[in-house]
């Protein structure tokens, strides 16, 4: 029932958002929490990446797919996927070496209990702040 409720809030507002226009929403700070996971896949790495290497490309692509939420399981093949099809924003190819490193830096941990899958680790958002996020 709740689900429903907050449905139906979300088309109200949108639908008041077509008629009246939008309310003057306040600027969203760019850090962690502003990420905008709305992006297409190629606009959310470039405007995320600069000055990257190659485990900090791993964990934003990782945080793309996740949402950003740390529980959410990715397939390898995923992120290989989008890594290919961003390799002219990204400027290098896929290595193995690069999931390995962001385990060891906190930013990335392996699925429990399933192979080839990743999930976000707890400090992930430090390569938002390493590359002149905010927080």
């Amino acid at each position: 029932m709740e689900k429903e409720i907050a449905e139906i809030k979300e088309r109200i507002e949108r639908l008041e958002a077509t008629v009246f226009g939008k309310k003057n929403e306040p600027i969203k700070d760019l850090s962690v929490d502003g990420l905008d996971f709305s992006l297409n896949q190629r606009a959310f790495i470039k405007k995320y990446s600069p000055g990257f290497n190659g485990q900090e490309f791993f964990v934003l692509i990782l945080a793309y797919l996740a949402g950003g939420k740390e529980s959410v399981p990715i397939d390898l093949l995923q992120i290989k996927t989008i890594w290919k099809s961003c390799s002219g924003i990204i400027g290098q190819p896929y290595a193995s070496i690069f999931s390995t490193r962001a385990k060891e830096n906190g930013w990335a941990d392996a699925a429990k209990n399933t192979r080839g899958f990743y999930v976000l680790g707890k400090q992930w958002k430090d390569i938002l702040k390493k590359n002149g996020e905010k927080s």
